[in-house]
């Protein structure tokens, strides 16, 4: 019987040690934007631009490089401190979807779990948000690729 505890014990340890050390990543994908402009009418991709974005890159380039089981959450702030950006929907535009559903919603930010290869081809989604969660909702449509070994 102490046999029998003694491997159930060692096995529950190794599925746990198993479950974490094969983790998942977890990206935070921020979202930084001009109010100002934004609110004078300026487009949102030029306005706005992830925290990580390479200089130079349109937006609806930015392309985030996942694997099957990671996760992402997206959240904004204004560049300037003066607002919040509200996060509040991420929405399947075209491509492989690599979510379970072609729509995750939020409030402030949103979190989604990578369920799907997109065979190292861009997966396109729309990024939903509001300036202090009122107005107008602006959208900026950036790309995942999920198991391109990046």
């Amino acid at each position: 019987m102490k046999t029998l505890k003694l491997f159930l014990l060692s096995l529950f340890f190794m599925l746990v040690f198993n479950t974490f050390s094969y983790g998942q990543d977890k990206y935070t994908v921020t979202l930084k934007c001009n109010v100002a402009a934004l609110e004078a009418g300026n487009p949102a991709y030029q306005v706005c631009q992830f925290t990580d974005q390479e200089p130079g890159t349109d937006t609806r380039d930015y392309t985030i490089y996942a694997e099957e089981g990671d996760t992402i959450i997206w959240d904004g702030e204004s560049s300037d401190g003066s607002a919040a950006i509200d996060i509040r929907k991420i929405k399947y535009h075209k491509g492989t979807n690599v979510f379970n559903n072609r729509e995750i919603d939020g409030e402030t930010t949103v979190v989604g779990i990578v369920e799907n290869k997109t065979n190292g081809k861009p997966y396109k989604y729309k990024i939903s948000f509001k300036i202090n969660n009122t107005g107008s909702t602006y959208t900026i449509d950036p790309k995942i690729i999920v198991g391109a070994g990046q």
